[in-house]
């Protein structure tokens, strides 16, 4: 059985995250922003999900506490959401910044490349949005799994960790397969507790 962390960034659906993981035949726990990357570790998490919040890029990151140190060092794999998704970018090395047409409400979701997290969802699905910043620069060694109209890089993912992104707000259960994301998280967190990496 894994036990899969979901830090409460200041969304107010983490719960609901922690439902699915559950709901999945896994274990999981809601853990605060100021957890450190040392405390996931010695916990014996296998796997960690970073809901929404409501932080700015570049104003605000000091309040997103030590999400970075995380996302950029973490062993286990990472699914970044929202502002969590947008802080990858300047993690390593890449930009991200207010967004030239911002998303709210339902939007269309397509695919580039279905990979492991977007495993079943097909050639597009809606989503929930609500963004005012986003990547604006990828950095090197990510890919593109999945844009939107007004957003190239609604899903990415590192090319060689297992550390994936999404913009959209999965969390809320209101996208047309929200919950599926997560459970392909959970398989893959399944699967690198079984490899031992």
């Amino acid at each position: 059985m894994v036990n899969i962390a979901v830090v409460k960034v200041g969304g107010q659906y983490n719960h609901l995250i922690m439902r699915s993981v559950i709901d999945a035949g896994e274990e999981s726990e809601l853990v605060p922003l100021s957890i450190t990357l040392h405390e996931l570790a010695e916990r014996g998490f296998d796997g960690v999900v970073m809901g929404g919040g409501p932080q700015r890029i570049g104003s605000e990151q000091d309040k997103l506490g030590n999400l970075e140190d995380i996302i950029k060092n973490s062993k286990v794999p990472v699914l970044a959401l929202c502002v969590a998704h947008q802080l990858i970018a300047p993690a390593f090395g890449g930009k991200a910044g207010p967004a030239k047409q911002p998303e709210f409400g339902a939007v269309d979701v397509f695919v580039d490349d279905e990979d492991e997290l977007l495993a079943g969802m097909g050639p597009s699905f809606k989503t929930v949005q609500s963004h005012n910043d986003e990547i604006i620069i990828l950095p090197k060694g990510f890919e593109v799994l999945a844009h939107s109209e007004k957003c190239k890089y609604q899903v990415i993912r590192h090319a060689t960790r297992p550390l994936f992104g999404a913009q959209f707000h999965a969390e809320t259960m209101q996208g047309e397969k929200d919950e599926m994301i997560f459970r392909n998280f959970v398989e893959i967190c399944r699967k690198h507790s079984r490899s031992g990496k």
